[in-house]
């Protein structure tokens, strides 16, 4: 059985099932279409006294279906998939939780160059870090990290390892 709740002053309904229907008086019963974002998420668009405003489709669906009861901020999808929006899929999470599961799913993966070793190819020497290397060349770290990301032509002879 499908539950249904009304949101927004009671201009919209949802459904457990992540429908949303608008109640507006020009277009009663129109079902809201949902896009995917840059972050490759579903979201919604609904509109309140002219304002229109985007909102997650799994956000809107675990505040309305989901009980809360120690005030968690964020909202996890359990399998990692993004577009998953079943209510079974969904969790509330704090900020530390939501965090490692991203990087236990492999959603989120440590920056390459915190682990590996840097090489400066003219002489041999080898560098334990970015940071290291950065400070025996005299370089700021964050003009090192461009040269080995390739974000800026490398004028150095670091390399990564």
């Amino acid at each position: 059985m499908t539950e249904c709740v009304k949101l927004i002053d009671g201009l919209y309904t949802i459904k457990d099932t992540g429908e949303i229907t608008s109640l507006h008086k020009r277009n009663p019963g129109k079902v809201i279409s949902k896009r995917v974002d840059r972050a490759g998420y579903y979201t919604v668009r609904l509109s309140q006294a002219g304002v229109t405003k985007t909102y997650l489709l799994h956000r809107l669906l675990a505040l309305n279906f989901i009980p809360n009861p120690e005030n968690k901020p964020f909202v996890n999808h359990i399998n990692g998939d993004k577009l998953d929006y079943r209510l079974c899929n969904l969790e509330w999470s704090t900020e530390s939780e939501n965090m490692q599961h991203a990087f236990a799913t492999g959603l989120c993966k440590a920056p390459i160059l915190n682990c590996k070793k840097v090489s400066d190819v003219a002489t041999g020497k080898i560098f334990d870090s970015v940071m290291q290397a950065a400070k025996e060349k005299g370089i700021a770290y964050s003009t090192c990290k461009n040269y080995l990301r390739g974000r800026r032509k490398n004028k150095t002879c670091l390399r990564l390892r």
